[in-house]
This record gives structure tokens, C-alpha cells and sequence, in this order.
């Protein structure tokens, strides 16, 4: 008897290495690591993951639990800054062993073309550094990740929010000494949407694995 049936039904099998998902920008880049995680579900809890940001708001660094907040510090040019945060984030990754990410892509469409601009410079100095350190990273659109946590391509931060409420039911504005219903701005929402961008990663994963597989069998 082969494996491969229950595998068909549960692919989730496939989630056997950490993978991260990271949401880049410049002023609170945050990322959300997840662990091997089995069990049959398109969403991993918010028990099993463990999320990190920067931030230059020293009020809302914080530790505690599996929420990692650190200060940014401070920087004298724009390259500094950037290779501040590919340390910072590579030093993650590293720390949890995570050998596969998600990341954001661009926003291609944004208003302001100069903080894109600076945000590209940023993320292709973290692009050289995974590639450099080995690891490997697929990108998937704002749309993608939109859809996938709350079905609509154009969701608001505050339809993000509801489905992270949703699907959780962690009151993350608590946690920073906001109001619960309050909208989500940063950390929270950086941390909402590297929360699904590692999901959304790791369904991608196990499904390139499972067709992986099958192709392997046929030869």
C-alpha cells in the first residue's frame, strides 16, 4: 500500500520545513516564520507562528510571547538603512533555520513612485542577501495575498484585519494598547499581511511538492 492517497487528501503533509512570509518596506518591515505544520488547514494558528518587526515608534517594540519588536535605530544614508534591514531580516531567517520565504511583491501602480523606487533598491539589497545565504524566495502580488485572505483583490487594511479576526480571533490593536476596534496600522497591519503571505506560501509549497511527487512517480 502506497502513501499517496492520504497525501492527495491531507497535501498539507508537504509543510515539512520552516518558511517564512515578509512583508518589506522601509519603516516596519515584519516578518512571520511557521514552523512545520501538518495538519490539514489552509491557516496555521497564531499560536504556532512567530512574528518580527522593525519599527522606529519605540513605544510599540515590543517583546513578548511570540511578538518580537525591535527599534530600528538610526542611519546616515538611504544604503545604510537598507542593508540595516537585509541584516536584520537575514538574521531571522537564520535564527529559525528558514530556508524558504514569501515576500510582497512590488506595488507597481503606488502613487509615490520615489518611495517605490527606494523600496526596490531595498528589497533587491535583500534579494542578493537571500540568494546569497542560500535561501530560496517566490513573490506573490498584493492582489494574490488580498484575495487570498479575504476573497477580494482590492481589500482594505480593515477587511485584512477582520479576516486575521476571523481567522484567529487574537486581538492584535490589544496588544499594542489600541482599541480593539480600532484600524490597523503599523505594526499590526505589517504583521497581518506577512501572517498571510506565509500562508499563502506555504499552500504554494505544498502543492509544488505534491506535483513534485507525482512526477517523480511516473518516471
Amino acid at each position: 500500500m502506497t502513501t499517496k492517497p492520504d497525501k492527495i487528501s491531507n497535501p498539507f503533509v508537504y509543510a515539512d520545513q520552516v518558511i517564512a512570509g515578509i512583508d518589506y518596506s522601509l519603516r516596519c518591515p515584519a516578518l512571520c516564520i511557521i514552523p512545520p505544520y501538518k495538519e490539514p488547514s489552509t491557516i496555521v494558528p497564531f499560536a504556532f507562528c512567530e512574528f518580527y518587526f522593525l519599527t522606529d515608534t519605540k513605544s510599540v517594540a515590543i517583546d513578548k510571547g511570540n511578538i518580537h519588536g525591535t527599534l530600528m535605530g538610526s542611519w546616515k544614508t538611504p544604503e545604510e538603512r537598507y542593508e540595516t534591514i537585509a541584516d536584520w531580516t537575514i538574521g531571522v531567517l537564520r535564527k529559525h533555520k528558514c530556508m524558504s520565504i514569501g515576500l510582497e511583491d512590488y506595488a507597481f501602480r503606488a502613487s509615490n513612485q520615489s518611495a517605490l523606487t527606494q523600496l526596490a533598491e531595498s528589497t533587491g539589497l535583500l534579494k542578493y542577501f537571500l540568494h546569497e545565504n542560500g535561501m530560496s524566495y517566490t513573490r506573490y502580488s498584493i492582489s494574490s495575498i488580498k484575495k487570498f485572505s479575504t476573497s477580494k483583490g482590492n481589500a482594505t487594511k480593515d477587511l485584512m484585519y477582520d479576516a486575521w479576526l476571523k481567522d484567529n480571533s487574537v486581538d492584535l490593536n490589544g496588544a499594542f494598547g489600541r482599541k480593539p476596534d480600532a484600524s490597523p496600522r503599523s505594526p499590526v497591519s505589517d504583521m497581518v499581511d506577512a501572517y498571510y503571505i506565509a500562508n499563502l506560501h506555504r499552500i504554494e509549497m505544498c502543492a509544488t511538492n505534491l506535483i513534485y511527487e507525482g512526477k517523480e512517480e511516473e518516471l
